[in-house]
């Protein structure tokens, strides 16, 4: 008798790595020793919110609570269809008990200053490829779309806890699996996959950058020398 094999979707597969790693702690735990206790009270007083309802966390901080591995300062809320600029007024009646002072309305965004944290909502149209993670009175970005975020950042001006990021990842992640995932997120963006392992090993614009705090160890050179192997591996595995 023959066996039907199944094959799983790239979300399918990259799922099943992300449980056999994070388990349990994925849906339960999160790390919150990796944000300060403003920035803990902001991100459930305003998750809360009804206009909270229509955001989530994603950036850095999204993946520090869910992975544990370094320090975050700020709290980037993403909404894929929200007109950031016409809900100002409501923006800042939900965070009115952290008295936020605006920052930075560029590009259709808005940064504010609260309780010593920067609180940014951004408009962000790119569909999610995996469902969010609600735990804890927060909802957070799956690993796969701040992953897939992340490999959006080198094709802009990428900083060095982008690389940090990416790297902690892609040690429980092969690069290759979520490379796969892109089609899903950046169907409409050229060569995408392409683009990004060019800017795998364009370190320039953040050498200035200075380290953030990590809970595990990393070098900012091991990180480099890591993203140039990957970089030069994938390509040559496109060559075959």
């Amino acid at each position: 008798m023959v066996q039907k094999v199944c094959k799983r979707t790239p979300a399918e597969s990259t799922s099943r790595i992300l449980a056999d790693y994070f388990g349990n702690r994925r849906m339960n735990a999160l790390f919150w020793n990796t944000v300060t206790q403003p920035m803990r009270l902001i991100l459930g007083g305003f998750t809360q919110t009804k206009i909270g309802e229509r955001f989530y966390l994603g950036g850095g901080t999204a993946l520090s609570l869910q992975m544990g591995h370094r320090r975050s300062v700020d709290l980037d809320f993403f909404s894929p269809t929200e007109d950031i600029p016409a809900i100002r007024s409501v923006l800042e009646e939900a965070l009115a008990p952290f008295q936020p002072t605006l920052t930075d309305s560029a590009w259709g965004n808005l940064v504010y200053l609260a309780q010593n944290a920067q609180v940014g909502f951004y408009g962000y149209g790119f569909p999610l490829v995996a469902p969010l993670v609600e735990t804890e009175g927060a909802r957070l970005a799956s690993i796969e779309d701040i992953a897939l975020m992340k490999l959006d950042a080198l094709l802009s001006r990428a900083a060095r806890k982008d690389f940090y990021d990416l790297y902690f990842i892609c040690q429980k992640i092969d690069l290759r699996e979520l490379l796969k995932l892109a089609p899903q997120k950046y169907a409409n963006v050229r060569d995408f996959e392409a683009q990004v392992v060019k800017r795998l090993v364009y370190f320039e614009n953040a050498e200035a950058d200075t380290d953030p705090f990590f809970f595990q160890p990393v070098s900012w050179q091991a990180t480099k020398e890591f993203f140039t192997r990957q970089a030069k591996s994938i390509g040559e595995s496109w060559l075959e």
